[in-house]
Formats: structure tokens, C-alpha cells, sequence
């Protein structure tokens, strides 16, 4: 179970990386930047806190909690600011 538990937190991180590296790149749409960040950003915090339930299942309740909260906060931020870039 550790295994799958590092498992999980390298492949969030590499999803936080590859998100934000579009940034860097100037040839990209400003909304095509935006939606690669908060989706590879919703997909790896996810992970990341799925891993930290697997670790320690004691908390799980909150944990759950925050990847329930974090998904729904990402997704409504995402489509604000499409929607305010896009004017």
C-alpha cells in the first residue's frame, strides 16, 4: 500500500508540473492555458489527497471532504475566470 501510495503522489505531482507548464509557453491561448491549469491542478491535488488517505486512513473523513470541496471550488474558479478572460 505504500507503493501505490507514492504512486499516487508522484503521478499528482507530475499533473501539477504539467499544468503549469503551458504557462511558460507564449504560442498558447490564454484560455487554453487557463483550462490546463485548473484541470491538471483538480486531477492532481485529487491524487495527492488520495494518497494521503490511503496512508493514513484515520483522517479519511476529512480528506475525503477536501478532494469533494477542491473539486467543486477548482471547477467553479475555472469557468469564472473563462468567463472573465473571454470578455
Amino acid at each position: 500500500m505504500l507503493f501505490l501510495s507514492y504512486l499516487l503522489l508522484f503521478i499528482g505531482l507530475f499533473f501539477w508540473i504539467w499544468g503549469t507548464f503551458p504557462l511558460l509557453i507564449k504560442r498558447d491561448s490564454l484560455l487554453y492555458k487557463l483550462h490546463t491549469l485548473t484541470v491538471a491542478d483538480t486531477v492532481g491535488s485529487g491524487l495527492i489527497l488520495i494518497a494521503l488517505i490511503i496512508r493514513d486512513s484515520s483522517h479519511w473523513p476529512i480528506l475525503l471532504i477536501s478532494i469533494i470541496t477542491l473539486t467543486l471550488w477548482n471547477t467553479v474558479f475555472g469557468y469564472l475566470l473563462g468567463n472573465l478572460v473571454d470578455n
